[in-house]
C-alpha cells in the first residue's frame, strides 16, 4: 500500500492531491498503526510532549558539543529531539547557529556510518520499539528547509553548508538509487531540484572542503567543552 501510495501520489496532477501530498505519504506508510486517522498530525510533530518542557535547541545542541570529538564525524553523537529544522533562519543569532549545526553533525555522522538520525518511515515499524506518538528526526522536512533557505543559510554558514552539501551527496551517491527512493515519504520533485541545482554542483566540493578546525568554529565547538 505503501508504494502504491507513493505510485499515486507521483503521477497526481489534482492540485488538492499535490498540495496534501505528505500528509497522503505519512498515512499511507502507516496504514497498520491504530487509530491513524484519529490525529495524524500529533504523530507527526510533538509526540504528546510539551514544548515548555523542554531544553532550548542551543542548549540539546551544546550537550552534545561537550562530548564531540574535535576531529572528524566518527562518533555516535545523539541528538536530543527538536526540530531543528523550523530554525534555520530563526530571529536569534545563536539559535540559528546551533540548528544548522545539528543538521550538519547528523548528516556527517551518517555519512561515515557511525549512526543514523534519518530513517524512512517504513523501516522504522521494523526496529522492535516503533511508537507512531514518538518524535523522529524527518528527512523530508530538512531537505524542504534547506533547499528553501540555502542561500540565506549559506550566506551566513558557508563552511557548515559545505560540510552539509558534501555530506548529502556522498550519500545521495552511495545509495544509487537515490535518496528520494530510500525515503518515499520525501517530496520526489524537490529532492530532485535539490539535487540538479545543489548537489551536483558540488560534487567535487568533498576535495576542497574547509578546514575542519573552521568547521568546528563555526558550529561554536570550543576548549571549554573537551580537553584536546
Amino acid at each position: 500500500m505503501r508504494w502504491m501510495t507513493h505510485a499515486i501520489l507521483d503521477s497526481a496532477v489534482n492540485e488538492e492531491i499535490f498540495l496534501n501530498q505528505r500528509v497522503i505519504s505519512f498515512l499511507g506508510s502507516n496504514l497498520d498503526v491504530q487509530n491513524i486517522m484519529k490525529d495524524p498530525i500529533k504523530c507527526i510533530d510533538t509526540g504528546g510532549k510539551s514544548l515548555e518542557d523542554e531544553r532550548s535547541i542551543v542548549e540539546k545542541v551544546e550537550a552534545v558539543l561537550k562530548v564531540f570529538e574535535p576531529t572528524y564525524f566518527h562518533g555516535a553523537w545523539v541528538f536530543e529531539f527538536d526540530h531543528y529544522e523550523l530554525h534555520f533562519t530563526d530571529l536569534d543569532d545563536e539559535t540559528r547557529r546551533a540548528a544548522v549545526a545539528a543538521f550538519a553533525i547528523m548528516v556527517g555522522i551518517w555519512e561515515t556510518g557511525s549512526a543514523h538520525s534519518f530513517m524512512p518511515q517504513h523501516e522504522r515499524k521494523y526496529t522492535g520499539d516503533y511508537d507512531p506518538s514518538e518524535p523522529h528526526f524527518e528527512f523530508n522536512g530538512y531537505i524542504s528547509a534547506i533547499y528553501t533557505n540555502y542561500k540565506t543559510v549559506q550566506l551566513e554558514f558557508p563552511v557548515m553548508t559545505a560540510y552539509i552539501v558534501s555530506s548529502l551527496e556522498a550519500i545521495d551517491k552511495k545509495s544509487k538509487n537515490g535518496l528520494e527512493q530510500k525515503f518515499p515519504e520525501i517530496d520526489s520533485i524537490l529532492f530532485r531540484q535539490f539535487r540538479e541545482e545543489i548537489l551536483l554542483p558540488s560534487r567535487q566540493l568533498k576535495k576542497k572542503l574547509p578546514p575542519f578546525e573552521d568547521f568546528l568554529e563555526e558550529i561554536g565547538w570550543n576548549l571549554s567543552y573537551r580537553a584536546w
